[in-house]
């Protein structure tokens, strides 16, 4: 007969299944946002990678959500990228690419300026919405905690959240 599967197979099998349910969902997600077809494939790959290397060291209490969560992280790191470079719609750079090791003196500066950028448009929102912005999604608290921590339903920090994502992008220049 065959023989139980190991923890790290059954956890392996329980990836495949949330990849195979979700990527469609993500990559739809990611259109929406303005991504090209292959960029809106490549980070919903992204966002399973992160995934499988947050698995490997604790439980996803919601995986819905973490998925949720991490594709809204990893489309901002993208604009954030291209936002530094300038990027243009018909010219496709991905950083995964080249070396990302490499924290030159330019980069630095670059990821700063992104940073200023980001944080400048954050300031012109209502200070409640910059707050739950910041509480989800640079410290990384799950929008329940952040619902119970500010007394209002988790549907009001998604439309915070909606609503500060909206900004953010159309400060960079996403949102046609």
């Amino acid at each position: 007969g065959s023989q139980p599967a190991s923890p790290e197979e059954a956890e392996e099998d329980r990836l495949e299944a949330y990849a195979r349910e979700f990527r469609p969902a993500l990559i739809r997600n990611f259109l929406k946002r303005g991504a090209q077809e292959a960029t809106a494939q490549d980070l919903a790959q992204d966002v399973f990678e992160r995934l499988a290397k947050r698995a490997e060291n604790s439980d996803i209490e919601n995986p819905e959500a973490f998925l949720m969560q991490t594709a809204s992280s990893v489309w901002y790191s993208h604009l954030r990228k291209r936002a530094v470079r300038h990027h243009r719609q018909h010219t496709e750079y991905e950083d995964y690419h080249h070396s990302t090791e490499v924290f030159s003196p330019e980069r630095v500066l670059e990821g700063r300026q992104a940073l200023d950028a980001i944080t400048e448009a954050l300031g012109e929102l209502p200070q409640r919405t910059q707050d739950i912005y910041v509480l989800c999604r640079i410290q990384g608290l799950i929008r329940r905690e952040v619902a119970q921590r500010l007394g209002m339903t988790v549907s009001g920090v998604d439309w915070h959240l909606i609503k500060a994502t909206a900004h953010i992008a159309a400060v960079f220049g996403d949102m046609e």
